[in-house]
């Protein structure tokens, strides 16, 4: 009879640590559909704003293509060589 009890603990156990498991990983999607929404100030205007709202993945997704950008400018405007700040030339 003992055995049985145990048996029945062990298996409660385990179906509550599975289900904590499942809601975990329901979250986690979550937290990316979740939207997130910035006031970002218009190009030219001094006063007027605009209201962006995009999901967390949209907004990592935003600012990768950004420092991609920003980086193949940077890496353009070198002549295509990268820079480098050599501090012990001189003359």
């Amino acid at each position: 009879m003992k055995a049985i009890w145990i048996s029945a603990a062990a298996l409660v156990t385990l179906a509550s640590v599975s289900a904590a498991a499942q809601e975990q990983q329901q979250a986690e999607p979550a937290k990316d559909d979740k939207k997130i929404c910035r006031t970002e100030k218009m190009t030219g205007s001094l006063t007027r704003r605009s209201r962006i709202c995009l999901t967390a993945a949209q907004w990592r997704e935003l600012s990768v293509r950004t420092k991609k950008g920003v980086d193949e400018m940077q890496g353009s405007a070198s002549g295509g060589q990268a820079i480098v700040n050599n501090a012990g030339a001189g003359g």
